[in-house]
Formats: C-alpha cells, sequence, structure tokens
C-alpha cells in the first residue's frame, strides 16, 4: 500500500472513534439528601402526652369561671370593720352559693352590695340574728323588686325554695326580707338594686325632673322634637 493510502485509512478510523456529540451526556445531579429534624427536648418542658382515640376536655381555668368570687376577695373601698367580719363573710358565703347553684352571678354581686350596707350600719343589725336568716332576706328582698318570683321572668325561682336553699322556713325569710326593704326604702325599679335586666324594662329609665320639679319623658320629647 502506498503512502497514500495508509494516510487516508488512518484518517477515517480516526473520524470512526473520535466524533465530538453536539450535546454532552452529563449524569443526573444526584437529589439532595434530606436530614431529618430532630426536636430537641427541653427538660424543663413535659412532653406531650401520646394521642388516643379520646380527647380529653379542656379544663376550666379559675379566672374563666370567676363571676362568684369568694366574699374574702372582694375589694371593698374600705374594709368591713373587723368585729362584723366574721358574721359578714360567713352570710356573704351563704349567698354566694345559693346564688352560683340556683340564680346567677349579679344577684350575687347585689346581695353583697345590700350585704355591705346593712354592716356598716352603726349599729349593724347584723351583730344580731342568724347568718342564714339574714341570708334569705337579702335575697329575697332583692327577689322581690325584681320580680325573681314571678313565673314570667327569667331567672325564676318560688319564694318558698328559695328561702329552703338558705335553710329557713319562707314566712322567717319574708319576714326579715320587709324589715330589710323598709331599712333602705327598697322598691320597684330603685336603680341602686336592680338587675340590669330590670333596668331595661323600667319605665322610669326615660324619665327626668326638670329644674321646676316636673317630671318629664325624654323619649317623649325627642320624638316631638
Amino acid at each position: 500500500m502506498c503512502r497514500t493510502g495508509i494516510v487516508m485509512a488512518r484518517k477515517k478510523e480516526t473520524e470512526r472513534t473520535v466524533q465530538s456529540p453536539l450535546v454532552e451526556d452529563f449524569p443526573a445531579p444526584a437529589e439532595p439528601v434530606r436530614k431529618k429534624m430532630v426536636r430537641k427536648e427541653d427538660p424543663m418542658t413535659p412532653a406531650d402526652p401520646p394521642r388516643t382515640g379520646m380527647e380529653t376536655a379542656e379544663p376550666v381555668s379559675p379566672q374563666r369561671q370567676g363571676h362568684f368570687p369568694a366574699v374574702k376577695d372582694f375589694p371593698f373601698n374600705s374594709p368591713i370593720p373587723k368585729i362584723i367580719w366574721s358574721r359578714f363573710e360567713e352570710t356573704g358565703e351563704i349567698i354566694r352559693i345559693v346564688c352560683r347553684d340556683n340564680i346567677d352571678d349579679e344577684y350575687y354581686y347585689l346581695g353583697i352590695l345590700l350585704l355591705e350596707k346593712l354592716a356598716r350600719k352603726r349599729p349593724s343589725p347584723l351583730l344580731a340574728g342568724k347568718t342564714h336568716v339574714w341570708a334569705a332576706g337579702i335575697l329575697c328582698a332583692l327577689g322581690t323588686i325584681n320580680f325573681l318570683f314571678d313565673k314570667t321572668t327569667v331567672p325564676y325561682i318560688p319564694r318558698d325554695d328559695l328561702a329552703g336553699y338558705c335553710g329557713v322556713k319562707p314566712s322567717t325569710a319574708a319576714e326579715k326580707s320587709r324589715r330589710i326593704r323598709e331599712l333602705f326604702k327598697m322598691n320597684y325599679w330603685d336603680s341602686r338594686f336592680s338587675t340590669q335586666r330590670m333596668l331595661d324594662r323600667s319605665p322610669l329609665k326615660n324619665m327626668f325632673i326638670d329644674q321646676n320639679g316636673i317630671i318629664l319623658d325624654l323619649e317623649f320629647l325627642l320624638r316631638r322634637g
């Protein structure tokens, strides 16, 4: 074979073995390895309890229950006299339990207000008589002027049942209630001792007295104007 033929043969062999592809086949990038996050246990924080098929109800905190605070926790403007405090607290706790179990918190606050007024009298009538009777008299006095014993109102309690909740006879509770109402001149729609429900329904809520002593109806005057 001539020299020219040998050169041509080597050239063809080189073209067959060394070819440059238009697009190089690069290997696919490997997927990154995801590290598993491990929560560090806080030695000061207890671990969560294992979940079961039954979930327990969330306990009610004292702050959420705080409609009936103990008598000793009331923020009175001035201290109750020490000579009367033990009877005052005992009577107030009876009112708290009866209102908590059978009426509502508004009667409880009004009851403590009325009890405080009795304690600050000079001399205080609370020094004589049984605490259960005083508690019954206070609640019956409030119930009378706020229609607690009327079946058409809410809340409603029969008068005899309320006396029984306080542990006294109905006649005893009624007599003590009468004395308390006379002492403080309590009557229907009395803004000092009425519940908010009664104040909203009061026929006197829009009444006022002008400088000449004439009683006027504000709502009527607004309609005329």
